[in-house]
């Protein structure tokens, strides 16, 4: 997963990545950091249940996104996690720019997925005071 996320990084045309309805006027985007690594178990899950499940920490870091870019990306980063796609097909995935391909039509569910922060440039981090 981690190697397939590498290709989604540098600026690319992401439009295989957006789904229909997007306002955007350019599917240009930069992604600074894409990292997949182990997570910890939920606490909203039984020990015993936990332990059957492999949980698993996406990143994406970026100017912007695009219309579900992070939740098409994820559920492709999973589809290699599970052995249906293999990192040179998330590169040509990506190189296709088709949002209505095979493999685009699916989305990561939007539980579990949050925003964890949000960075300005030029503003120091308002705790300094």
């Amino acid at each position: 997963m981690q190697e397939a996320a590498q290709h989604l990084l540098g600026t690319h045309d992401f439009s295989a990545f957006q789904s229909a309805g997007s306002p955007a006027a350019s599917t240009v985007r930069t992604l600074r950091r894409a990292s997949v690594s182990p997570g910890p178990a939920s606490p909203f899950v039984l020990p015993q249940e936990s332990r059957k499940l492999h949980f698993w920490t996406l990143e994406f870091e970026s100017q912007s996104f695009l219309y579900r870019q992070v939740r098409r990306m994820t559920a492709v980063l999973v589809a290699v996690g599970l052995g249906i796609l293999t990192p040179t097909q998330v590169k040509m995935i990506l190189q296709s720019q088709d949002p209505l391909g095979k493999h685009q039509s699916h989305l990561a569910p939007a539980c579990g997925l949050f925003l964890k922060s949000v960075l300005y440039e030029g503003l120091r981090d308002l705790g300094e005071r």
